[in-house]
């Protein structure tokens, strides 16, 4: 098997024997929202509370979408994003005014776990803490939630926190090509998200697929089932464990895998994982 750069899901045989069986049906936004909000808490790895304080739930096309229109609110904001976060930032930081820094005039996008170290960046608490003092919006990137564990955050001692957004392209092998994203914001947008969703021009059909895997395999089951063959794996390469099940962290053998952090060398082994 052969290890990545990227971040893909494992290729498991009951996520994919799962979509055979499902037949499309209409689903609310109202319930997509809900079955969200359960199963991003439906969990014994990890702990997420205030979530109910975001009123305002939006269908996305994965993550991305929620970050294009949280830039383009804060468009005269500069935009902190840590070195190693979703190579995606590296695309729209061609347009916009990209810092590492964190002032008065910020807005932060930052990932929980963090993209390149499969866990809680070490500097979160305490950004969000200087977001919370600067009155700074920040958008937690929650995408990596469905393989990730040992994560304790209260959103309600964090009012900086405007957008939290997550999708299930990385739990949940199949839906990567289906855009199975969501957007809760504490206030209400007003922007192109809202309105593709009050209008009902979201996608219907990834809405009511992701909610039939939510309402299936917990935010818990990629560890529950393959968090031994990953132990094992990391191991056998040598590879330092994180909290997400897909990557590892290797020494100067692995090096062709930076991202821009120096001497953090991830690698994604979802495909020694898979059982299809």
């Amino acid at each position: 098997m052969t290890q990545q750069r990227g971040a893909r899901p494992i290729e498991s045989r009951s996520i994919a024997q799962w979509l055979l069986k499902y037949s499309h049906k209409k689903v609310d936004l109202a319930e997509y929202a809900s079955t969200w909000k359960q199963w991003l808490q439906n969990t014994n790895n990890k702990i997420l509370t205030g979530i109910e304080d975001f009123a305002y739930s939006d269908y996305t096309q994965g993550t991305s979408q929620t970050f294009d229109h949280f830039l383009l609110r804060n468009h005269k904001r500069e935009i902190t994003i840590f070195p190693g976060e979703f190579q995606y930032h590296q695309c729209t930081g061609r347009h916009l005014k990209f810092s590492d820094k964190i002032n008065h005039n910020s807005a932060v996008i930052i990932s929980v776990p963090f993209s390149d170290f499969g866990k809680v960046h070490p500097f979160l608490f305490d950004t969000l803490q200087k977001c919370n003092q600067f009155d700074v919006p920040v958008c937690l990137d929650l995408a990596y939630w469905g393989i990730s564990k040992n994560i304790e955050l209260h959103l309600e001692e964090f009012p900086c926190v405007t957008d939290v957004t997550s999708s299930l392209s990385k739990p949940f092998f199949t839906l990567e090509q289906h855009r199975v994203g969501i957007r809760f914001c504490r206030e209400y947008a007003n922007d192109g998200i809202s309105m593709i969703n009050e209008v009902g021009m979201h996608n219907s059909y990834s809405v009511g697929l992701g909610t039939h895997y939510m309402n299936q395999f917990s935010c818990d089951y990629m560890w529950e089932t393959y968090g031994d063959s990953y132990y094992a794996t990391c191991s056998d390469l040598n590879l330092q464990f994180t909290d997400t099940v897909i990557f590892g962290l290797g020494g100067e053998e692995y090096h062709e895998y930076n991202r821009g952090v120096p001497g953090n060398n991830r690698v994604c082994i979802s495909n020694n994982l898979g059982d299809l």
